[in-house]
């Protein structure tokens, strides 16, 4: 009797007679989309290829389990038994012990199997113990047939293992090159995604995702074809570098992957340029200004009320704009000045108020449900067009990342009861360390004071110093009680960046990019997560569906993959607290809300 195992691997390996191409240029009928309807049409099809292959799509972690260190990467189930396909640079060599958690947080083991990793030919095997279940799998397409400018859907855990179980995000691209060795695809990836699928819009795997280049529309994946060739071998264990098909083989160790220099006129940029966006974002983008810093755009404000207040990005504010008055310019080139009123720590939002403003304010669209796949244009000022995206996931947890935070520089522990005895307080932090140059040095913090207060908040614990110093801001001034000896002293701290590691330039960074990302990129809660090509600069205005609904704030730049965006109810109800704080308005007028029809 033949083992299940075989007939499944040997069904898996079994191409459609569609996947070559259906009359079209490549494999699917898309080749040039040529209006908002041809890509509403799109659109649906992805958002349905998402719903059904994201169980497919694994979270691989090789040397450490949950809680622990390791390498980790994704991979893809490609049989029901259990295997799954992934990048030889993730599974490494045969026989090596794995831990797999499903798109539900199911946690699986497994094994190995054949690899390889020589240059541009980097994919290789695990098999699962399944424990007798079986598992959503997806059929494996081929790489012939695929031309420049098919759509594909790249998964994968990108950044690693959420904090919580969840699918793997969703990226969209189009192919910009095949070859017999290479596919280069502009779907941005990063660390984490290695060894996750490209599907075609058949939903059938299509390459296996490996490697990326520095801008975010400069990725690499090894064709599923060269995969395909060696199934067998893998299967049984053998590593690449026990065996040699052909001799083309041996030309891809050291290989370098060329990337057309701003990207291609078969990807994804070319249908930003191509389609009348603006014409759907017409209405936001009439809500939205610069905040200059100088003859430069520093971050964008959207008008949110006909009483000229305006929401943006707090820590993208140009350096001095405490108390100061902030310049605006308006797409036509018209300026305003405005002044901050109000802002929401957690979610770096700072509230202006604009002098005689006649921009006509945003219509949020509350209760938006917004899906995988989903397309998400950013309107942008001056001659650029809206940058195309589409959501990657449902919601996503964005929580603090705490190196990220602004720093004062002192190591403390509790102060004894003793110690604080002489000032009647209840809780004070003792000084340990101060960090030499950073914020607490300069302002003339010593080792052996006591903290008592910032801000007026008491200090209960070190974590209690590092969450009120966590809502604050790079620039921020800080007013500090300090009992040193039997006197108390009043100092102001001018919180600072935290100096960078092993000679670093202090830029913030995350994953494999050279591309800029925000100061603050995390620590907003819930957010929506979608691949669109937003810098910093460009954070703090809407982001719109194909109906022209505004939907969210983009809030950060978070990696090279990824753009987050507060939603529309998010950014209403933080306004709402920050305007009624300032005292400036009771309600929310009517005119700003635009339902959802239930």
């Amino acid at each position: 009797m033949i083992p299940l195992t075989v007939i499944l691997l040997t069904a898996a390996l079994q191409t459609s007679s569609a996947a070559v191409g259906d009359g079209t240029r490549g494999q699917d009928p898309f080749d040039d989309v040529a209006s908002i309807a041809e890509l509403r049409t799109l659109e649906g099809q992805l958002r349905s290829l998402a719903v059904q292959l994201r169980p497919t799509v694994v979270l691989i972690r090789i040397g450490g389990g949950r809680m622990s260190g390791g390498t980790t990467g994704t991979g893809v189930v490609i049989t029901s038994d259990g295997l799954v396909a992934t990048c030889g640079h993730v599974g490494v060599r045969a026989g090596v012990r794995v831990n797999v958690t499903l798109s539900d947080g199911t946690e699986l083991k497994g094994r190995t199997l054949g690899q390889a990793n020589i240059g541009a030919l980097d994919c290789g095997l695990i098999q699962l113990n399944t424990e007798g279940r079986d598992l959503p799998c997806a059929p494996l397409g081929t790489s012939k047939g695929l031309a420049a400018g098919d759509w594909l859907l790249a998964m994968g855990f990108t950044q690693g293992p959420p904090d919580e179980p969840r699918p793997s995000l969703v990226r969209i691209g189009r192919v910009l090159r095949n070859t017999p060795t290479e596919m280069l695809f502009d779907a941005p990836i990063d660390a984490g995604d290695s060894g996750g699928p490209s599907f075609n819009l058949r939903g059938e795997v299509v390459a296996i995702n490996s490697r990326c280049g520095q801008s975010p529309w400069e990725n690499a994946a090894t064709p599923i074809d060269r995969l395909r060739e060696r199934m067998w071998e893998f299967r049984d264990g053998i590593d690449e570098e026990m065996v040699t098909l052909n001799a083309s083989d041996i030309s891809d160790r050291g290989v370098r992957t060329n990337f057309a220099r701003g990207g291609s006129d078969n990807g994804r940029m070319a249908v930003q340029r191509g389609l009348p966006f603006d014409e759907v974002v017409a209405r936001a983008r009439g809500s939205m200004l610069n905040v200059m810093d100088g003859k430069a755009a520093r971050v964008c404000a959207t008008v949110i009320d006909a009483d000229g207040h305006a929401v943006t990005k707090r820590s993208q504010l140009p350096v001095g704009w405490q108390g100061g008055a902030l310049q605006l310019e308006s797409a036509d080139g018209e300026h305003f000045a405005a002044r901050v009123i109000g802002s929401d720590g957690p979610l770096d939002l700072a509230v202006l108020k604009i002098d005689n403003c006649t921009i006509a304010p945003i219509e949020w669209t509350r209760g938006a449900h917004v899906a995988p796949g989903q397309v998400l244009l950013t309107p942008r000022l001056g001659q650029r067009s809206a940058a195309l995206g589409f959501a990657a996931i449902e919601s996503r947890e964005s929580d603090r990342d705490w190196s990220a935070s602004p720093f004062l520089g002192v190591q403390t522990a509790p102060a004894t009861a003793q110690e604080r005895e002489p000032f009647g307080v209840d809780a004070a932090l003792k000084v340990e360390v101060v960090v030499a140059g950073s914020a607490a040095a300069a302002a003339g913090i010593q080792v052996g004071d006591l903290l008592l207060s910032l801000d007026g908040k008491s200090l209960a614990g070190r974590m209690g110093l590092r969450r009120v110093i966590a809502d604050r801001y790079v620039g921020d001034h800080v007013a500090l009680e300090v009992a040193r000896g039997e006197k108390v002293l009043h100092l102001e701290a001018t919180l600072a960046k935290r100096a960078p590691i092993n000679g670093g330039n202090g830029e913030p960074s995350r994953g494999n990019t050279t591309t800029a990302i925000s100061d603050i990129s995390t620590g907003f809660g819930s957010v929506l997560a979608h691949d669109g090509i937003v810098w910093p600069e460009q954070c703090g205005g809407p982001i719109v569906n194909l109906d022209g609904q505004a939907v969210g704030l983009n809030i950060a730049r978070f990696d090279r993959t990824a753009t987050h965006a507060l939603s529309a109810d998010t950014v209403m109800d933080a306004v709402d607290k920050i305007l009624l704080s300032a005292g400036t308005v009771e309600t929310r007028p009517a005119s700003a809300v635009n339902p959802i029809p239930r």
